[in-house]
């Protein structure tokens, strides 16, 4: 239950982030699609998933990430979505395939695992260096070792502990 909670109340924050930047500013646009897509490796359950994949592939699509638009739209077609979110997913990957390119690069690779930074919510991929909190075990990059975890706001990040244990 503990991995379920950290899963949506990382996702939500990042939401949260995404939608308090001012997309005016060019910078921010890049970030709102990069915390877009990071939303979409939350384990959600599937119906909030499609949620997350919709937003992110309408985001990309309005600022002409098509391939971005085209790869989101791809996995919320196979969630199986209800039949008019699945028109639009597809008239989505069908226009962006015909483009197929990115105009905002953003620092996101679908294909090389990763886990967020529940702190900076930047991606920490494969085989680098993580902390972690060991109550609710989201992942941090090594520089918020010492610092109070932003999603448990209960444990010290890097701590060392035990665990639960029931008598």
């Amino acid at each position: 239950m503990i991995g379920f909670c950290r899963e949506y109340l990382l996702g939500l924050s990042m939401e949260k982030a995404r939608r308090e930047l001012s997309m005016e500013e060019p910078e921010n646009v890049k970030r709102a699609l990069e915390l877009a897509a990071y939303f979409t490796h939350c384990e959600l359950e599937p119906i909030h998933s499609q949620l997350s994949l919709r937003s992110a592939m309408t985001l990309s699509f309005k600022t002409k990430n098509c391939l971005s638009a085209s790869m989101f739209a791809r996995r919320l077609l196979e969630l199986a979505p209800p039949p008019q979110i699945a028109s639009q997913a597809r008239k989505v990957q069908t226009i962006s395939d015909q483009t197929s390119r990115d105009e905002i690069p953003i620092e996101y690779d679908q294909y090389n695992p990763f886990t967020v930074c529940a702190h900076s919510f930047t991606p920490i991929y494969q085989n680098n260096p993580v902390a972690q909190c060991p109550y609710c075990h989201a992942s941090y990059k090594p520089e918020y070792n010492g610092k109070l975890c932003t999603v448990c706001d209960i444990s010290q990040i890097g701590a060392s502990a035990i665990g639960l244990k029931v008598i």
